[in-house]
């Protein structure tokens, strides 16, 4: 037996005479049958920016801060941060190797410069003294003795071998300068690149909203959000940033009283937190086949999206919990009873006609029912009494 909801008005109880024991009576009427399938759920947004943890190669990452759930944020605004202190490390012991190598290379250019200044200078005093023995050099013999001028030529070729040494030891001095001035720097740039990866990385660990919006976190397979010292994925979805201004509702209905759904129908709504004021929609999409919406929950359920007929972004927040009935059947003249007046022997279902101060027992035919009514598709007719007790135990 299908069990939905059905509003039916009840009827009164009719009472027989004051002195004997009154039976309790229930007059049949025939009324409207609305037939709608109990539902709960959530409010969501139809549009929403996601906000994904930055896709790096360190793996998995945890989250050292969050900020509050359901603020309005700014266009640059950070909503997350994830743990750094291990990069953060890191990168400040690169930033202490890059400061030894800068020091390294300015007392190396420093030791550079004062050895090539010697040796210039070595070169400028050969290079007088070269010039010297070659301007006043005298090989006259009528001036100089032989021996003189053979002492004047021997220093010449000395001072003449001793600026080609020293312009042999600048040039290759400073060959060999650059060369381990080159190595230096070649360690200063890869100290530098590996400080620059890092904080680019660092700066992948704080999340910004992409434009203003009203932040939310995502559910995970688990249901559940994330929260510090979780652990996220590279890429995982953490938030979103929902348009409110189009809301839907995302229903879930139990497997075995999905029935007869079908897009179009109308729902009607009202949030846990306030149930007094009811809220109305129709479905605009039915799942083809359950599923099971609790880790750990056998139950499975259809899931049912709903497109609202009024918009409130004040109160319709993502995520906010509601209950709602849908209307799959409205039929007119219809027979109903309580279900407390129909009852079962010798596998038939019965009720207890009263006429004329007895109670005749008849078979009747069951068609759909509630927690509270079932109608009849034969068996009674509007006006006729029943008994809202078992008489067979009077």
């Amino acid at each position: 037996m299908k069990k939905l909801i059905i509003t039916a008005s009840l009827l009164g109880l009719i009472s027989c005479s004051d002195e004997a024991p009154k039976p309790l009576l229930y007059t049949v009427e025939t009324n409207k049958l609305n037939v709608s399938i109990p539902a709960k759920g959530e409010l969501f947004a139809a549009k929403a920016t996601n906000i994904s943890a930055p896709v790096t190669r360190r793996g998995m990452q945890n989250i050292a801060w969050l900020a509050p759930e359901f603020i309005h944020v700014k266009k640059g605004d950070i909503i997350a941060r994830l743990d750094g202190e291990a990069m953060m490390i890191q990168a400040q012991e690169k930033t202490n190797e890059l400061a030894i190598t800068r020091e390294e290379i300015t007392e190396k250019n420093s030791s550079l410069e004062q050895q090539i200044s010697a040796i210039k200078k070595d070169i400028g005093m050969i290079d007088q003294e070269k010039d010297f023995a070659d301007k006043f050099s005298i090989d006259d013999i009528r001036i100089q003795s032989k021996l003189e001028i053979l002492d004047q030529m021997q220093n010449a070729a000395y001072l003449g071998s001793k600026q080609e040494y020293l312009y042999w030891k600048n040039d290759s001095f400073s060959a060999s300068s650059q060369g381990e001035l080159g190595l230096l720097k070649m360690r200063e740039e890869q100290h530098q690149s590996k400080i620059n990866q890092f904080n680019q990385s660092l700066a992948l660990l704080e999340i910004k909203a992409p434009h203003d919006g009203l932040l939310t976190y995502k559910t995970n397979w688990r249901g559940e959000k994330p929260r510090p010292g979780k652990a996220v994925w590279p890429g995982e979805k953490i938030a979103q940033l929902p348009d409110v201004s189009n809301m839907k509702a995302k229903l879930f209905v139990l497997e075995n009283e999905a029935i007869d759904l079908a897009e179009g129908q109308r729902v009607s709504f009202f949030l846990n937190l306030d149930a007094n004021k009811v809220y109305s929609g129709k479905v605009d999409n039915v799942a083809p086949f359950p599923k099971s919406v609790k880790r750990g929950n056998p139950q499975k359920y259809f899931e049912i999206i709903v497109t609202l007929d009024q918009q409130q972004p004040e109160l319709f927040m993502p995520g906010r919990k509601l209950e709602a009935k849908i209307t799959v059947a409205s039929i007119e003249n219809k027979v109903l009873v309580p279900l407390q007046s129909v009852f079962t022997k010798d596998q038939q279902t019965i009720v207890y006609i009263y006429e004329n101060g007895d109670f005749i027992e008849t078979p009747v035919t069951l068609g759909q029912s509630s927690l509270s009514h079932v109608e009849i598709i034969d068996g009674l007719s509007s006006g006729q009494k029943i008994s809202l007790t078992n008489k067979e135990h009077s």
